[in-house]
C-alpha cells in the first residue's frame, strides 16, 4: 500500500531542498531549513560574514571553530587523505582565478549569454601542480582550534551538501522513512512510500527530460557530479568547477557526469567528484575499492559505464 509522503521544498545552497516524509514528526520536518541556514551561514564562502570566511581571513592564525565547522572540515580533510589530494578542499585560488569567484546562480546568468549548446568544457592547459595545502592545516580537536598556512584557504562547496544532507537526515530521528534530496546530493532513508524502497531516476547528461536509469535504493546516499551544467567561459576557454589538482585547472576528464550510491551523501558527494577528475578506467577502479559504493558513469560520447554491483540497484 502506497502512503502519502509529506513534501516540501525551500531554497538554499544555490538551488531547491526537496524533503519527502513518511510519518516523520512533522515539528522535526519543519526544522529541516533551519538546520541547511546554520550550515549555509557556517560554510558558505559566498556569504561575507560566513565562519568560513573568518577562518580564511585568519591568515595562519589559530582560529577557534565551531563544532560544525571543525567536523566537516575534519571530515573534508579525511578525504583529501583517502584520495590522496584529488579531493581538494584547499583549491579555492584555482576556482577564483578561472572565474567561480561569486556564486552559480550568477555564473549560469553568464553562461546563459554566451552558450553555444550543450557540450563538454575545453579548458586551457595549465602546466603546474599546486602545492598541497590541505596536508598543512593543523586540528587541536580537545580545543577545536584549527590554524592553516597564511597562504592557505579552504572551500566547502565540493562537500558541504553532502553532509548536510547526512545531518539534515539524522535529525529526523532513528532511520526514518524520508529523502532529502539538494540539487542533486540525496539521502535516502527507510523503505519510501510503497514500502519497496525510494525511486530515484539518473539524469540522461545530454537530455535533461530523460533518465538513463532509475535507481531504487534505501539507506544510501546518492550524489551527481559532471561538467555539462556547471561550466562558464572566461576569455577563450569554458571551464567547470572540478577541479584536477595535478594541473591547476578544470578536470578534462573523458567522462561527462558520474553518479554515485554510497553509504552517506557526504560519502557519494565525495566519490562522484573524484571519480569524474580521475576519468572513466581510474574513477571506476577508485569506486570499487569502497565497500557499499557503486557507480553509473557517462563518457564524453555518450558511453554509460557502471561498477561491479550497480545493477543491484536498478529498478
Amino acid at each position: 500500500m502506497t502512503t502519502a509522503a509529506e513534501a516540501h521544498e525551500f531554497p538554499a545552497m544555490g538551488g531547491t531542498i526537496e524533503v519527502q516524509a513518511i510519518a516523520c514528526d512533522l515539528r522535526e520536518v519543519e526544522r529541516v531549513p533551519a538546520l541547511f541556514e546554520r550550515h549555509e551561514q557556517a560554510m558558505s564562502r559566498f556569504r561575507a560574514d560566513s565562519e568560513l570566511n573568518a577562518l580564511n581571513a585568519a591568515t595562519g592564525l589559530p582560529f577557534h571553530a565551531s563544532p560544525l565547522l571543525f567536523d566537516v572540515i575534519d571530515e573534508a580533510i579525511g578525504w583529501a587523505c583517502v584520495t590522496d589530494g584529488t579531493f581538494d578542499p584547499t583549491v579555492i585560488d584555482v576556482l577564483e582565478e578561472i572565474g567561480y569567484d561569486r556564486s552559480f546562480e550568477q555564473l549560469e546568468r553568464l553562461a546563459a549569454r554566451s552558450s553555444d549548446g550543450v557540450r563538454a568544457p575545453t579548458v586551457l592547459e595549465r602546466k603546474h601542480a599546486r602545492k598541497a595545502g590541505w596536508r598543512n592545516i593543523s586540528f587541536d580537536f580537545d580545543r577545536s582550534l584549527l590554524a592553516m598556512p597564511a597562504d592557505v584557504r579552504i572551500d566547502l562547496g565540493g562537500i558541504g551538501k553532502g553532509y548536510t544532507v547526512d545531518r539534515a537526515i539524522e535529525s529526523l530521528g532513528a532511520r526514518p522513512n524520508a529523502m532529502i534530496n539538494a540539487s542533486g546530493d540525496l539521502y535516502a532513508s527507510g523503505d519510501g512510500p510503497d514500502g519497496d524502497g525510494w525511486y530515484v531516476g539518473v539524469q540522461d547528461p545530454f537530455d535533461p527530460d530523460a533518465d538513463i536509469v532509475t535507481l531504487n535504493v534505501n539507506d544510501r546516499g546518492v550524489a551527481t557530479s559532471g561538467s555539462l551544467r556547471r561550466n562558464w567561459l572566461q576569455g577563450d576557454a569554458r571551464y567547470h568547477h572540478l577541479i584536477d589538482t595535478r594541473t591547476s585547472t578544470s578536470a578534462a576528464s573523458d567522462l561527462v557526469a558520474v553518479t554515485v550510491i554510497a553509504l552517506t551523501a557526504t560519502h557519494a558527494d565525495v566519490l562522484a567528484k573524484t571519480a569524474f577528475v580521475l576519468g572513466a578506467r581510474a574513477g571506476l577502479r577508485l569506486i570499487e575499492r569502497f565497500d557499499g559504493a557503486e557507480c553509473i558513469a557517462v563518457t564524453a560520447d555518450g558511453n554509460v559505464l557502471t561498477s561491479t554491483g550497480a545493477g543491484e540497484y536498478f529498478a
